[in-house]
């Protein structure tokens, strides 16, 4: 693992293996991975579609790394939308998962970026960057470090006072994000059926 000196490092293809080993003890037991993996093989299922998460932001977008390598920001430009079924059938995405997760899981994937897409639509200002993650090591939390993460690749985008949007599927997240300037702009299922998480969009105004 490389040894950064800056806040916050923009990372390049190289470090894909490294950054997914990372976003992996970050997200292991996220709700939308749980929800689309859930065969034999469910821990390398989310390890590729983390993969393919830290791809699509090293092609689409820009991903930073903290200081110490224990903390990931994914974020997409505004002029670059954001996990578009158009766009995944473009970079291939889709049909490889197709391959890679079992029929219940691609079709809960597909879902889910299609609830996804119609939250940011309707709750983002025009031209928002999207941070499509945060990622922090568990043991490594309660320490800042997400915090100026996000500050200092901000920085790095010069978009300090640029519109912004994510989307959560914790509601713990909601507190850390809403401290960082983030309001809640609204919510939907992030899938079909009852066992689907709910998507929580929030956004930050831009400032002059």
């Amino acid at each position: 693992m490389p040894t950064l000196a800056l806040p916050a490092r923009r990372l390049e293809p190289a470090d894909l293996v490294w950054a997914t080993a990372l976003l992996e003890t970050c997200a292991a037991d996220h709700p939308v991975l749980n929800h689309c993996c859930t065969a034999a093989d469910a821990r390398s299922q989310k390890v590729w579609l983390l993969k393919q998460l830290l791809r699509f932001g090293l092609r689409y977008g820009r991903v930073y790394a903290n200081a110490d390598a224990n903390a990931l920001a994914v974020w997409v430009g505004p002029n670059h939308p954001a996990a578009t079924l158009y766009q995944l059938l473009r970079t291939g995405l889709l049909p490889a998962a197709l391959w890679r997760l079992d029929w219940t899981g691609f079709q809960r994937l597909r879902h889910f970026l299609v609830a996804t897409a119609w939250l940011r639509r309707h709750s983002a200002e025009a031209h928002s960057h999207y941070l499509l993650a945060l990622a922090v090591q568990p043991g490594a939390r309660g320490q800042g470090r997400g915090r100026r993460l996000l500050q200092a690749s901000l920085s790095a985008m010069q978009a300090t006072h640029a519109p912004c949007y994510l989307d959560v599927q914790r509601p713990a997240e909601l507190g850390f994000f809403q401290q960082q300037g983030f309001r809640l702009a609204g919510q939907c299922p992030a899938g079909r059926g009852p066992q689907a998480p709910t998507n929580w969009g929030l956004v930050r105004e831009g400032r002059a």
